[in-house]
């Protein structure tokens, strides 16, 4: 007996160490069931597993509409199912109706930011590096729009709105303000920073997904949509950057924001009227449109493109808005201006109280200008050097010619800003663009050789990037052309790197 009980248990013992037996007993083999049997309940099995049939595209569409942690467990299904998730949650496609855009977004930030995509994955530290570089959510919301939100490395959120656009769309205002202040000390301008900071329950627990977005890009915002995203915009509260492009029908534009927000760009808004900015900390600003009716408060630009070139874009200018416009600019770095607005701005006199003394019009920190105008000619040359006697610091020096840029009628004349114009020796490089005449490259070149020093390189540049650098020459060569001293001659392909560089906004 005692024999038996032993061999029974050494007999246990040698199946519980045997894999096979292990593989037998988790797949109810039955060593009495034939091959054909086994194979036949393979088959039913996946007869009835219908799913499993469906192609990649749709099983990634429909974990994309899976919550979070259901989608990720789907790759414990089997070893196709593996990698499918992956996918499915790089572009999540949804539907529903204008209200529900804001919910959606914080959704959509909420899950990006278990994901890694903000804090490097702290509940999900296996998501892969395709996920990490750029999630997506197409959100449906109306017959003909939708909305494709994108989030990329380092805090970039990019929401590009898709709807019907119309020959004359509807009028509608952004307003970017705080939720909760102290009365009303945004309307003031010199108040302590720790003033200005939004009131928090300190009962709340939850983070809100938005502090995480550190750049923001607004495009093709409409009427339709425009409530939606005044709603959001109150609740970036870490934003840094700011860009609001192609939004036709915007009217106006408040920012009463006194934050982290460092770069405002404002891109091709044609119906953009009212431009009001109270946010002390924005050094960099950059506008591309029509001029608006312009109140920037106490702003120091480091940064500024103020291109104009498409005009005005309202009947009535007064001295506030241009005093408001020079003392934005008054301590810029790099600038992008046009001649026409320079005139309309700074030269017109405009009537004023007597009390109020006019702004100083003076640049002494410019280092990089980039001048737009419509045309080449005395005058405008003339209003060019005028601008010049202000930049005493001035390196660098981009002329773009322009013939679609807008041109104010002519009413000044520069004979006596211009006769006593000192030379430029700190400026190193002028570069000629756009669309020119040889002749007028040879006027603008003859002209400049009176303020510029001789170390002061001439370029000039054609749309085929042929370039031209202006040298001495002999006499011989003197003649044929009629200019003084020097001619443009064409440069070899290996020195265009080591003359030529890009102005900061060329290519926004």
């Amino acid at each position: 007996m005692g024999k038996k009980l032993r061999n029974k248990t050494k007999k246990q013992q040698e199946e519980k160490h045997d894999p096979r037996h292990d593989r037998r007993r988790r797949n109810n083999f039955d060593p009495q069931t034939s091959n054909s049997e086994r194979g036949d309940k393979i088959e039913e099995k996946s007869a009835n597993d219908f799913i499993s049939r469906l192609p990649d595209d749709v099983l990634q569409h429909i974990i994309s509409l899976l919550p979070l942690r259901d989608a990720v467990r789907t790759s414990f299904l089997s070893t196709r199912w593996r990698d499918l998730w992956k996918t499915g949650l790089q572009t999540i496609e949804k539907g529903g109706s204008v209200g529900e855009i804001f919910q959606e977004i914080g959704d959509f930030l909420d899950d990006s930011e278990k994901l890694g995509l903000f804090t490097g994955g702290q509940e999900l530290s296996s998501v892969p590096s395709l996920i990490k570089h750029c999630r997506r959510l197409h959100f449906n919301f109306c017959h003909s729009g939708f909305l494709l939100a994108t989030i990329v490395l380092n805090g970039t959120l990019h929401l590009n709105f898709h709807c019907k656009k119309y020959e004359f769309p509807t009028d509608f205002d952004l307003l970017w303000r705080p939720e909760y202040y102290y009365g009303r000390l945004w309307e003031a301008e010199y108040y302590p920073e720790w003033l200005f900071y939004p009131i928090v329950d300190p009962n709340t627990t939850t983070v809100s997904p938005f502090k995480f977005i550190i750049t923001l890009h607004l495009i093709a915002v409409t009427n339709l949509t425009s409530g939606a995203v005044s709603s959001m915009l109150s609740q970036f509260r870490n934003l840094k950057s700011l860009t609001i492009k192609e939004c036709h029908g915007l009217h106006s534009l408040r920012i009463d924001i006194y934050c982290r927000l460092s770069k405002l760009m404002i891109l091709n808004c044609l119906q953009l009227k009212s431009l009001h900015i109270r946010s002390y900390k924005i050094d960099k600003f950059w506008f591309r449109g029509l001029l608006p009716s312009f109140n920037c408060g106490t702003l120091a630009l480091v940064d500024a493109m103020v291109d104009f070139r498409g005009g005005p874009g309202y009947d009535h200018f007064t001295y506030k808005h241009s005093d408001s416009l020079i003392s934005a600019i008054g301590s810029a770095k790099i600038l992008t201006l046009c001649r026409w607005t320079f005139e309309q701005s700074m030269m017109r006199q405009r009537p004023r109280p007597a009390w109020l003394r006019p702004p100083t019009f003076e640049f002494p920190r410019l280092k990089e200008l980039q001048w737009i105008d419509n045309e080449v000619d005395d005058h405008s040359i003339d209003a060019l050097f005028s601008f010049l006697k202000k930049c005493p610091s001035l390196q660098k020096l981009y002329i773009n010619i322009d013939p679609t840029s807008y041109g104010r009628p002519r009413t000044k004349k520069y004979s006596d800003q211009v006769s006593d114009c000192k030379r430029l020796h700190s400026l190193e490089v002028v570069q000629l663009e756009g669309v020119m005449k040889e002749c007028d490259k040879k006027l603008l070149a003859n002209r400049l050789l009176d303020v510029v020093s001789n170390k002061t390189k001439i370029i000039a540049k054609s749309h085929e990037n042929r370039i031209w650098k202006l040298e001495e020459v002999s006499l011989s060569l003197l003649l044929e052309e009629g200019m003084k001293h020097y001619m443009f001659v064409e440069v070899n392909e290996e020195e265009v790197p080591k003359l030529c560089s890009k102005h900061s906004h060329v290519d926004l």
